[in-house]
């Protein structure tokens, strides 16, 4: 079940690289003319999406330090607890072992000299009775000992914190690595949109599939965690049943997890009789103690009989140690933590990373998609060469270079604004901006050359007709015919070049651009 959940972010991340290409398969075919304004509207759209991812991320951020807090309380409960099982099973060993090498071999030493004959037969036959019964009760304590310690054995939690700590320590540093990642991935879309970069547009459509799919792909992870643990949490208690190890009783577990006033505990019984039986052997080795150095004087007894005297007392001890040791407050209190830990501040970490996550998802892939219709517009600023208005005379002195300047000029709709087709935008000088800059100053100095050509033309014509307007008064005045021939009254004098000689200029509908501008 839990792989058929996170299955459910895969399945939408396929769905969206597969709308992604359908958008792209059709971008190569689109012809529509869109309005320059548009992209203006997709810089915008870009702009606030991107503040919300960056949001999203930043939610991400503040979950991973939830979860590492959570998964730090865990561990330190689960240390206490796994110390706690170690003092026990480790004080426990110490009692046997102390029963067994040390006490039973001391009154196996003292039983072969209380074998000797005595002349008080009766003070003998007291003296082995005191001393049986001491290896009697230390049999005891040490079977109700290894009882304590048996269910200890194979609880080892050790391992299990030591690779939680290895991987919070590489989980939490990569979350935020990769959520920084992200962030960064952000700016360079935003300083994209901001700067008008066409690379950094191109650069985002490229990594932001692989975020797209990350994200999708942490969603689905996150999912399935946060239903684990909330399954999890929803009984802690059975599910430590279920995973203990077969030795360790279940009413072990749950009387530390319960802490129940109602439930016995179940090391009391045994503890009880260990430390009876301790006090028997005690109360026998003073019986031992009085009657043993006044049977066997020269036998040396003290000794013996004071180290068997100083380990029973250290039994007594470690029995008052694990007396506290066993108590359910300790372990039930770092169980507690552990919980809170997991299924509060962990959990609620966990749910808000999966938001953060899905949110990126969403958002990271309208980002991809709108960022893919964006950079195909935007490659640099849309601007318009305006070329300076020209004298109809240069058409007659250079008909060519008019007619190649007439092959470049669109017509400028006044109603509505320019319109481009497609994915043609006309862009800014850029990268050829100085062989632009040339061209346009040696346009000037033609037009100027012109100008002047045609000015000169111009005087000369004007210079003509005065003098012919002088030569025809004179002929009035002096009645005298030159042999030259003149013009005609009938027709009026016409300066040489169109429109009289004035100036013609293009039309104000008109603007030029360069063979470059278009995309």
């Amino acid at each position: 079940s839990l792989g058929i959940l996170g299955s459910i972010p895969a399945a939408l991340l396929i769905v969206s690289l597969f709308g992604l290409l359908l958008y792209l398969l059709t971008r190569c075919c689109d012809r529509k003319p869109r309005p320059a304004h548009s992209i203006t509207s997709l810089k915008v759209t870009l702009s606030i999406v991107t503040v919300l991812c960056c949001a999203a991320i930043g939610l991400g951020l503040y979950g991973n330090d939830d979860l590492h807090n959570g998964l730090l309380e865990v561990l330190q409960a689960g240390r206490k607890v796994d110390g706690v099982v170690s003092s026990v099973r480790n004080q426990t060993f110490i009692l046997e072992n102390t029963l067994t090498m040390k006490i039973q071999q001391q009154l196996t030493e003292l039983e072969d000299i209380f074998d000797q004959k005595t002349n008080n037969q009766t003070a003998l036959a007291q003296l082995q009775q005191a001393l049986l019964t001491a290896k009697g009760n230390i049999t005891i304590a040490k079977n109700a000992a290894n009882d304590i310690r048996r269910p200890l054995v194979g609880l080892t939690i050790t391992d299990f914190l030591t690779k939680g700590d290895q991987w919070e320590l590489i989980r939490w540093p990569g979350t935020v690595a990769i959520l920084a990642l992200l962030l960064v991935l952000c700016a360079v879309l935003l300083v994209g949109v901001a700067r008008h970069s066409r690379c950094a547009l191109i650069l985002f459509s490229v990594c932001g599939l692989l975020a797209v799919t990350g994200s999708w792909l942490m969603s689905g992870l996150y999912l399935s965690t946060s239903v684990a643990v909330g399954d999890l949490c929803n009984d802690p208690a059975d599910f430590l049943v279920h995973q203990a190890p077969h030795e360790l009783p279940a009413d072990i577990l749950l009387y530390y997890t319960q802490c129940d006033i109602s439930r016995s505990n179940p090391f009391t019984q045994r503890l009880r009789e260990s430390q009876n039986a301790i006090n028997n052997a005690r109360n026998a080795m003073s019986v031992v103690s009085k009657i043993s150095p006044v049977l066997f004087k020269n036998a040396g007894l003290a000794p013996k009989l004071g180290s068997v005297n100083a380990d029973i007392k250290l039994c007594e001890r470690l029995l008052t140690g694990l007396t506290a040791l066993v108590d359910c407050r300790a372990v039930h209190y770092s169980y507690l933590v552990a919980t809170r830990g997991l299924c509060e501040c962990g959990l609620l970490g966990l749910v808000l990373m999966l938001i953060a996550s899905f949110m990126a998802a969403i958002l990271l892939t309208i980002m991809v998609w709108v960022d893919s219709h964006t950079w195909i517009y935007i490659r640099k600023r849309n601007d318009y060469a305006q070329v300076e208005e020209q004298s109809y005379v240069s058409h007659q002195l250079h008909p060519q270079s008019h007619q190649n300047m007439n092959t470049r000029t669109l017509p400028h709709h006044p109603k509505g604004p320019p319109v481009i087709s497609g994915s043609h935008t006309i862009a800014h000088p850029g990268r050829n901006a100085k062989h632009d800059m040339s061209q346009v100053q040696q346009a000037q100095q033609q037009m100027h050359h012109q100008q002047a050509h045609a000015q000169a033309q111009q005087a000369q014509a004007q210079a003509q007709a005065h003098m012919m307007h002088h030569h025809q008064a004179m002929m009035r005045a002096g009645g005298t015919h030159t042999l030259g021939r003149l013009p005609s009254h009938s027709s009026p004098t016409h300066l040489h070049g169109p429109n009289n000689g004035k100036y013609a200029t293009l039309s104000k509908h008109c603007k030029t651009l360069d063979a470059n501008d278009f995309y």
